[in-house]
């Protein structure tokens, strides 16, 4: 663990022009000639900033959380939202720090697109307090840093935050009812707030239907009251259909047309290390979804690839590694994610990291560089064949490199 007092001196040395610092460590700062603000806990000091920094905005601000698709359903709002009027949102920003620095960029937007990531105890509940959203999507819930709050059931209880905030202010909250765990929070939800449903459950108020997916992306429809509406995007995987039911309730909320949120919807491109297809000319292809990973969203990656590229038209490979932060399920985790692996005839499978012997299945390779020097051999020998690879694994894995170390071997171009 590390503390950001031992690091204001040297912050400041480079050109910070104030900190903040709790009271208690202030003694040990010295020979300071820039503003130091005191407060009792750092989180109640970014609280406040965060109030004044949203405090001149009057524009609707949407906060997007759950453990997997919160990015994607970001990008894919403000995609729909950017045809109709300036959106305040960035790619990086899902902390409250990150999110106070992109508030303080407002001009004239007419909505505020939030993240609301998180990896330790009460960090959605100082979110919601900090931003005071108009809108809340609550996604799914996972696994995803759950050994920070004590297992799946302290994920639970972090992101119903969120819920339990839009619920005591009556702000409408778009919600997953497919997700088990949110299915409880509709039963227990106040009538008289405002609760927007959706899901293949028949009880949503916007139904998904007939998800199936192919090379070209992932197909479905929603039915609302009486209309039923098809969408095809460009994306590959079942979760993306979730992604996009979500962004179009929040934007129609916003007063777009369901009709415009579709078209716009569907002309989302994907995202940077999201099941992004990276064709090249001799014949292989490089499914990058290495920008981080977590048992909902490898699951899906899995099947996905199995379903588009798992027959004799195609060679397969697929490099997994490591999914992190999942304590004491860890075990359990990747042992299921290597039995989900065995149901598909992929050509071949290779492993990075700690729970390759967990996960129990290919062969273990011990870093990045690593698969890309053994891609670099196996690729020349596979020439005629179509090759199409998988990448997928947490993010400190660096699996997300590999790409660029064939590039450098002269592998691709």
């Amino acid at each position: 663990k590390f503390d950001g007092h031992d690091y204001i001196l040297e912050a400041l040395s480079k050109g910070a022009s104030m900190a903040l610092c709790e009271s208690t460590k202030f003694s040990s700062l010295v020979d300071i000639n820039k503003p130091i603000i005191l407060v009792d806990s750092i989180e109640e000091g970014l609280e406040k900033i965060l109030n004044y920094a949203i405090s001149p905005i009057k524009v609707p601000v949407i906060a997007v959380t759950g453990s997997t698709g919160k990015t994607t359903t970001k990008k894919m709002i403000v995609k729909i939202l950017e045809e109709q009027m300036k959106v305040l949102s960035d790619d990086h920003s899902n902390t409250v720090w990150g999110n106070a620095v992109l508030l303080s960029k407002y001009t004239d937007e007419k909505a505020v697109v939030l993240e609301c990531a998180m990896d330790r105890p009460g960090e959605i509940a100082w979110h919601v307090n900090s931003v005071d959203p108009d809108i809340g999507v609550l996604l799914n819930i996972g696994d995803v840093h759950a050994e920070k709050v004590g297992g799946i059931d302290g994920v639970f209880k972090e992101k119903k935050d969120l819920a339990d905030y839009m619920e005591r202010t009556a702000k409408p909250l778009v919600l997953n009812i497919d997700d088990e765990r949110l299915l409880s929070i509709k039963k227990n939800y106040n009538k008289e707030s405002k609760l927007i449903t959706f899901g293949k459950n028949p009880e949503s108020d916007f139904i998904i239907s007939e998800i199936y997916v192919n090379e070209s992306g992932t197909h479905f429809s929603f039915s609302y009251y009486d209309n039923t509406i098809p969408v095809d995007l460009k994306v590959c995987g079942e979760g993306y259909a979730y992604d996009a039911m979500a962004s179009i309730i929040t934007a129609n909320l916003l007063g777009v047309s369901i009709e415009n949120c579709v078209n716009s919807v569907e002309e989302y491109a994907g995202g940077n290390g999201r099941f992004e297809k990276l064709d090249y000319g001799n014949g292989v292809s490089i499914i990058n979804d290495a920008y981080n990973a977590n048992p909902i969203s490898m699951g899906m990656a899995i099947k996905t690839f199995g379903s588009l590229y798992g027959n004799e038209d195609y060679y397969t490979i697929v490099v997994l590694g490591d999914m992190k932060e999942l304590g004491n399920m860890s075990e359990r985790k990747h042992k299921e994610l290597g039995d989900l692996v065995k149901s598909f005839d992929f050509d071949e499978i290779y492993y990075v990291g700690e729970m390759f012997e967990s996960f129990g299945i290919g062969e273990s390779v011990g870093s990045a560089d690593e698969v890309a020097a053994l891609l670099n051999e196996r690729l020349d020998q596979l020439k005629g064949k179509k090759v199409v690879i998988l990448l997928k694994g947490s993010n400190p894995i660096g699996l997300y490199q590999v790409p660029d170390f064939l590039k450098k071997l002269g592998t691709i171009s």
